[in-house]
């Protein structure tokens, strides 16, 4: 009967123990399903990645080479004597040597170049291909990566596959973490055992027992609640994981997975995003001694975080070059010369500078174009126009002169908005949307819409000097005062202000000393329906345009934006080039998702234009912006103040041969700012030039402009007399006189370019 009881007992056991089994089974195929799926699928949900622009380099460029050496800095190049490794440059009298990083651009992937760059006088002369002695033609540097969008899960990471991490991070983290990584089957008995032993004897966990592939389970599938059960099932699919997958494939995902600090509420998840955070640089242009920073960190990101605990992140960091002597990695000189060292990482926020009113500029046009919100896409990559020398250079100007105007004008609320864009092809390179252009905030430059003022009276010109028959830059304008009737019954009575009434005012100089009276009765003269018209060729809403007589004034409201592209158009000589901040996106599979390509359209008459631009060169050599021409005489700048009713709006226009800057200050409560003229803006847009070596502005006539010399009458003359010799551009047709002396055009032209390539080596 025992016997019996006992066969008995034995069986259901045997079952017991076979169900237990099967559950095993069956649940350790669930987690490798489970597994399975997620690693051989899409691990991680990417964010969108946002670059500046890509520049090219071409011989006869008008790069200085203080400009190329402050592209290389702002992409985190490392000065040496010796150039031996990517990322790194030299600097020999006239010439930058340095090795490109590989990168990864828009329609193929081009790898490290040897590259030795030639100088002469602000221009660069030759680029050479240090491995070979050849000549480039054409070469492009990698652009500067300026923000991340959130990522949908809270993380960010740059994912890089394991052969491309360098080897010595990667046996320094054995060496620390998990030194027998390489002969364990995922999980490690007798480290286990130890740290039980330990964790016993201490009454507390002080040692942790878990191998790298335990850690990845748990940082992929688990949570970090401490229980009995969550750390047998992460043993199991420790053990699941190392028998079906490859140790450099858990070693790749643990690396790219690992946690390493927080920027913000979002987790740095991996060794080459933290890479970037902390110094910088890529992954593998790191020295030992900052490996064994960030291999310290796996420990405890917060607590041993060297933006918050430096103290404590150095002594972990020593700690773990102590352990690396202590293994015999390296030796007892290097582990004391590299533990003398600071913690050399960079401040927090300084690397990645997401510039945010140009982010926003971004986000808006990828919504326009692509019909959706960029918030809904992970992994893009997106290549932009911004040129980070000119953001600086903007934010710079900003940062230290609004502070001085508040001051001088005793209003703690002045508002200041630029806008910086290429001349020709209309390429956003800087925005500035507040005066604190850190904070994420009211984007004056796209949203700021604001009454004009004076720089509605390019516009009003530029429809007289279209009709070459009637008006030129010689042509007389009344400059007696005017009384107009409204529709309300009302007069509406504008005044010269600090310009006295005559009877006449040439054209040229009404426009250069921005005179009211003259503006209005040539707007009076030429009709306001032809104002209006023009405007809206130039691309301004309808809805912003009554047909007041006012408008010519600049009774109309426009954002710096918009603002911009109708002065992109007449600085172009008449040929628009839609604004765009966007130069092409990638997919998270590699693929162009969306590319823009330059195009213009010939809006506005070649030769008017031309005729404005001239004037406006005038204005700052000897009207309303002359203090400018004063610091930048031999620029040749264009430019245009303006300023609203009870200085409300204070603008400023400035243009030299590459790009087109708009420039707004105000009150966001629409009170007046006490700047006049060239009293406000125009002197943020100075301080950008200091910042941002401008180029010459040359203009070269349109065929149908033919050059003059004037009397004080305005009558023109082919040659040079004590009488007349002022220089004078006219819009010549048929039946009109045409003079065009080679040596008066010469000269014309020699007056312009004469600092063009080869000026000012000491400016500033």
């Amino acid at each position: 009967m025992n016997v019996y009881k006992y066969k008995k007992k034995r069986k259901i056991l045997i079952k017991i123990f076979l169900f237990i089994l099967i559950l095993f089974i069956f649940y350790g195929l669930y987690l490798y399903i489970k597994i399975d799926r997620a690693i051989n699928g899409k691990v991680w949900s990417f964010p969108t990645l946002i670059y500046g622009r890509i520049v090219n380099l071409e011989p006869g460029s008008l790069y200085s080479q203080k400009e190329i050496l402050n592209l290389l800095k702002s992409t985190m190049y490392k000065k040496v004597d010796l150039v031996m490794l990517p990322g790194e440059y030299s600097v020999k009298d006239n010439t930058i040597e340095f090795i490109r990083r590989s990168f990864d651009f828009p329609d193929t992937r081009e790898g490290e170049f040897h590259i030795l760059l030639f100088f002469n006088k602000n221009v660069l002369t030759k680029i050479k291909n240090v491995e070979n002695n050849r000549d480039f033609n054409f070469f492009r540097l990698e652009p500067k990566l300026i923000a991340m969008l959130k990522s949908p899960e809270g993380k960010k990471r740059i994912f890089i596959t394991r052969n491309k991490y360098p080897e010595m991070l990667v046996k320094t983290l054995l060496a620390i973490e998990d030194k027998y990584f390489y002969e364990h089957d995922g999980i490690h008995i007798s480290s286990i055992g130890r740290a039980l032993l330990v964790n016993t004897i201490a009454g507390r966990t002080i040692q942790g027992g878990s191998t790298l592939t335990q850690q990845l389970i748990k940082n992929l599938f688990l949570t970090n609640t401490r229980s009995i059960l969550r750390k047998i099932n992460e043993m199991y699919m420790a053990l699941i994981l190392d028998g079906f997958y490859t140790k450099d494939r858990i070693l790749e995902l643990y690396l790219n997975e690992v946690y390493l600090g927080q920027d913000g509420d979002e987790q740095i998840r991996g060794f080459p995003l933290a890479s970037i955070y902390y110094f910088g640089r890529p992954i593998d242009e790191l020295t030992l001694d900052q490996y064994a920073l960030l291999v310290g960190m796996v420990k405890g990101a917060s607590l041993y975080s060297p933006w918050t605990h430096p103290n404590i992140a150095l002594k972990r960091r020593n700690l773990v070059l102590f352990l690396l002597y202590q293994q015999k990695y390296i030796t007892k000189k290097i582990y004391k010369d590299l533990s003398k060292r600071s913690l050399n990482v960079k401040p927090k926020g300084n690397v990645i500078s997401p510039h945010p009113s140009f982010i926003q500029l971004v986000s808006k046009e990828f919504k326009k174009n692509i019909n959706n919100s960029i918030e809904n896409f992970s992994g893009l990559k997106i290549f932009t126009t911004l040129d980070t020398i000119s953001q600086y250079a903007a934010e710079k100007a900003v940062k230290i002169g609004i502070p001085i105007l508040k001051r001088k004008k005793r209003l703690k609320d002045l508002e200041v908005a630029m806008i910086v864009i290429d001349r020709f092809t209309g390429e956003i390179q800087a925005v500035i949307g507040s005066s604190k252009p850190e904070f994420n905030g009211y984007n004056r430059a796209l949203k700021a819409r604001r009454s004009i003022g004076s720089l509605s009276k390019p516009i009003t010109y530029l429809t007289a000097l279209s009709q070459p028959k009637k008006y030129n830059l010689n042509t007389w304008i009344s400059n007696d005062p005017v009384s107009i009737k409204l529709d309300n019954g009302k007069y509406w009575i504008p005044k010269n202000h600090s310009f006295p009434f005559s009877r006449k005012v040439m054209l040229l100089d009404a426009l250069i000393n921005s005179i009211n009276i003259p503006t209005v009765n040539l707007s009076i003269d030429i009709g306001l329906k032809n104002i209006v018209n023009t405007w809206l060729d130039l691309g301004v809403s309808k809805s912003q345009i009554t047909a007041f007589p006012s408008i010519s004034l600049g009774s109309i409201n426009l954002t710096p934006i918009e603002i911009a592209q109708v002065f992109q158009i007449i600085a172009s000589g008449g040929y628009k080039s839609t604004l765009s901040s966007v130069r092409s996106i990638i997919s998270d599979d590699g693929k162009v998702f969306y590319q823009t390509l330059p195009q213009s359209k010939h809006i506005a008459s070649s030769e008017a234009s031309y005729l404005i631009l001239y004037a406006m060169q005038q204005a700052v050599n000897s009207g309303t912006a002359k203090t400018l021409g004063i610091f930048f005489k031999k620029f040749s700048l264009a430019g245009k103040t303006g300023t609203t009713n009870n200085l409300v709006d204070n603008w400023f226009v400035g243009i030299d041969g590459k790009q087109i800057v708009i420039t707004w200050i105000g009150r966001d409560n629409n009170k007046t700012t006490k700047l006049y003229g060239s009293s406000g803006a125009m002197q943020i847009y100075r301080r950008y030039l200091q910042y941002q070596r401008p180029i010459s502005l040359v203009l070269k006539p349109p065929k149908n402009i033919h050059i003059f010399y004037m009397n004080n009458l305005g009558d023109l003359y082919c040659e040079k007399n004590n009488e007349y010799n002022r220089i004078l551009p006219i819009w010549s047709i048929k039946n009109n006189k045409i003079c065009n002396p080679k040596n008066l055009l010469e000269y014309f032209l020699t007056k312009q370019k004469r600092n063009f390539l080869f000026w000012l080596k000491d400016f500033f």
